[in-house]
């Protein structure tokens, strides 16, 4: 999310010291005062005159159909779990500044929001290297447990809750109606193949293992960790309610995805974790179990068949094809035969 300059570089691509006028009175909202900005894709990267140093500024998006006071109270939970981590020792995060006016993590400008939060200038996480990739597995174990204590409002963000009965029977419907029809497009075909492969990994326990009331980041990907001293978590904007180690689940894909399969084995990486937030052994079987459910064939399929469509876009082809390569390299992974 945030932009990453090589180790020592200075800011070269910030031109001159023009500053749009508008930038600087929301940077200035955040008692902030720019020497020069640059655009980037997510908003505006400011060099201030001070202490951070980087900043970026940027609209907050607003989900289709939602106020904007509902993206408000997002970016007020995430700054809660911020300043909770900071209170709790892990100073290096991607902070939001508070406005001078209101003392709230945003600043309005008509029906836009707008936020400033400090950016980093060194390198993502690589999940490649295994060495990194455990540093980044014992930093999430550390966060999760002092996420444990976190004490919000019982009305913060909740995660949806899957429900795994209700999903295979809607897709075993879809694939009766499929083979009843007798003609299949590119997408029946790869839907029909992906089925059959991912079967028997869609029905899970309704009681998962795993306490439902803790604070999930939800989006552990490269982009959003950096590799400073020690790895550093940004991008909380997703974060809600919900088990543990499905933040666990998600960065062990995000790691085979990376191709860094061959380097750790699952037992090396849940002793890390368990080590690190000096809790009980996860249950191998179950999270093994969770680790095979192919949500993204789920719910890629549900999308797909939500719409009558006379041909099969090439983006859903290539994502279908992908959640076949993934599943395999889950199974492969876990030395399990496909």
């Amino acid at each position: 999310m945030y932009i990453v300059f090589p180790k020592g570089q200075t800011v070269p691509r910030f031109g001159g010291a023009f500053v749009d006028f508008f930038i600087q009175n929301i940077a200035e909202a955040f008692g902030l005062k720019i020497k020069s900005a640059a655009r980037e894709r997510f908003g505006q990267l400011c060099l201030t005159t001070g202490k951070p140093g980087l900043v970026l500024i940027q609209k907050a998006k607003t989900a289709h159909g939602k106020p904007a006071e509902a993206q408000a109270e997002s970016i007020v939970f995430s700054h809660k779990i911020k300043e909770h981590l900071f209170c709790a020792g892990f100073e290096t995060l991607d902070r939001y500044f508070t406005s001078k006016h209101t003392g709230e993590p945003y600043h309005k400008v008509a029906d836009d929001i707008f936020t400033a939060t400090i950016a980093f200038d060194v390198p993502n996480a690589n999940f490649c290297d295994t060495g990194s990739f455990l540093s980044v597995i014992a930093e999430l174990a550390k966060m999760h447990k002092v996420l444990e204590q976190a004490d919000f409002a019982v009305d913060a963000k909740q995660a949806p809750q899957a429900n795994f009965e209700k999903d295979f029977a809607a897709l075993t419907s879809l694939r009766k109606k499929i083979i009843k029809a007798g003609k299949y497009s590119d997408f029946d075909m790869l839907f029909l193949t992906a089925y059959e492969k991912f079967a028997e990994n869609m029905l899970m326990p309704q009681e998962q293992t795993g306490h439902n009331n803790y604070i999930c980041h939800n989006l552990l990907k490269e982009e959003n960790i950096y590799m400073g001293k020690k790895p550093i978590f940004t991008n909380f904007a997703l974060a809600s309610f919900g088990q543990h180690q499905n933040d666990l689940i998600y960065i062990i894909k995000r790691y085979l995805k990376a191709g860094g399969g061959a380097g750790l084995s699952l037992d090396e990486i849940l002793d890390t974790y368990s080590k690190h937030k000096d809790s009980d052994p996860l249950n191998h079987k179950d999270f093994t179990k969770q680790l095979q459910y192919p949500d993204k064939f789920v719910k890629l399929s549900k999308d797909y068949y939500s719409k009558k469509r006379s041909f099969a876009p090439k983006a859903y082809i290539t994502r279908m094809e992908e959640c076949l390569a993934r599943g395999e390299a889950v199974n492969n992974w876990l030395g399990i035969g496909s």
